[in-house]
This record gives structure tokens, C-alpha cells and sequence, in this order.
């Protein structure tokens, strides 16, 4: 399978549609500049939901957090590093490998889907970042060494738990009879954001979360619900 890469998904998405989430906030402060498209879900709602806020710096709730990605640091194997390597690079296929229920080469229709649904879910995922602006461990502890590639964005919630979770949500909703193997598949990607030591757990807990509160809201889309009737069309015979 030719991999989908969801960072040059974003990238076009971004060029494209104007959709980032820094895009979305410059609108806000300049209306006289065109906003982004939406496909599905609109990033508005996502900038003043109640949505539980990351520990404060210095509680016991942030002790327990920073405890996790350092235990895990503790006893992290080379193999560990390897796979958690692996699905930070945002494919198609290093988040669903075999486990994909389309065939192979990735229809065209599947791809431009993802586009859309990328584009959207960034925004808010942006929106989200930004609220809350919490630096990853290793920009607040100097003990904290991840094994994978670091990031520059803010921490809470995990985008690639989000995405995972959200996408996971999507192939159920293809696919209702595989929804626990899809979800166990998106956890095991969001654990090994915690494994490299670039999120912390309760990143990931606040990822899922957001995950499925972005999915109730893409269920309510008439063009989500008109685009899976395509997308069933493609799945693997």
C-alpha cells in the first residue's frame, strides 16, 4: 500500500483550504479576511467548550504526569523507540498497516476524504493547543529525553492521539463490527506518543477525549454521513 501521509495531507489541506488553526484565530481578530472552508465540523465550538484543563505547574496531578513519561523512560526498550518511531511518521500506514479495510493502492476517493477531514480536524485541534498551551516534557523537565522525534507544539491535548482516535472512530463507523479492534489500534498508537517520552499520559487521556467528542460532532454532519455512503463504496471486496 502507498502510503497516505497525513502530514502532507495537513500540508496541502493547509495550502489548499487555508485550514490551520493559526488561520482560524487570525479571522477572529481581522473579519474582513476570508475563513477557512469546513467540510464537517467547524473548529468555532472547540474555542469556549468546557473541556477539562491540563494539571497546574507544580501539583500533585502534574507530579503523576511527568512520574508516567519517566517511568516509561525507565524501562523503554530499542524496540520500544522503534515502533513508537514508526507511527510518529503520521502514515496511513504506519497508523493502520494491515489493519486498513481498503485495498491497495489507497483508492483516490479515501485520500481526498482524509484531506477534508484532516484539514477540519486540524483547526480544532490547533484551537484546542492553544487554549491551553501546555510544553511537552522535555521542554519542562531536563530530565525527560524522548527516544523519537520532538515536537514544537504545545502538549494538551495529543494530536496524535486525536487523530488516531477520530480516524479509529471513522473505520468503525465503515466497519461497526471492527470498532474494538480499530480503537485498541488508535490506544496503541497514543501510548507510544508516551513511550517516546513526548506526551505525557495525561495528554493521551485528554486526546481520546477530544477524540470522541469531535466524532459526536462529525456524526451530526450531513456531508460526513453522504461521504461514508462513498467510502463504503471503496472498502476491500
Amino acid at each position: 500500500m502507498k502510503p497516505v501521509k497525513l502530514r502532507l495531507i495537513l500540508a496541502a489541506a493547509a495550502l489548499a483550504l487555508g485550514a490551520c488553526g493559526n488561520k482560524n484565530l487570525q479571522t477572529l481578530e481581522h473579519p474582513d479576511q476570508v475563513a477557512p472552508k469546513v467540510y464537517y465540523v467547524s473548529p468555532a465550538p472547540f474555542r469556549s467548550m468546557r473541556f477539562a484543563p491540563p494539571p497546574e505547574p507544580g501539583s500533585m496531578e502534574q507530579q503523576a504526569d511527568i512520574a508516567g513519561v519517566l517511568a516509561w523512560q525507565n524501562k523503554r526498550t530499542e524496540a520500544d523507540c522503534a515502533k513508537s518511531s514508526r507511527t510518529a511518521e503520521e502514515t496511513y500506514d504506519s497508523f493502520w498497516g494491515a489493519q486498513s479495510p481498503f485495498p491497495s493502492p489507497v483508492p483516490p476517493g479515501v485520500h481526498e476524504f482524509f484531506v477534508r477531514l484532516a484539514a477540519d480536524l486540524e483547526a480544532s485541534l490547533e484551537t484546542m493547543k492553544e487554549r491551553y498551551q501546555r510544553p511537552r516534557p522535555y521542554m519542562a523537565y531536563a530530565e525527560a529525553q524522548p527516544c523519537i522525534k520532538r515536537s514544537k507544539s504545545f502538549s494538551y491535548p495529543s494530536g496524535h492521539t486525536t487523530f488516531a482516535r477520530v480516524f479509529g472512530n471513522v473505520l468503525a463507523d465503515l466497519l461497526p463490527a471492527r470498532r474494538d479492534e480499530f480503537l485498541a489500534k488508535a490506544d496503541e498508537i497514543a501510548q507510544d506518543r508516551v513511550i517516546g517520552g513526548v506526551h505525557y499520559p495525561g495528554d493521551i487521556a485528554a486526546g481520546k477525549v477530544f477524540g470522541d467528542l469531535y466524532h459526536a460532532e462529525l456524526l451530526k454532519s450531513p456531508a460526513y454521513q453522504a461521504d461514508l455512503e462513498k467510502l463504503r463504496a471503496l472498502l476491500s471486496k
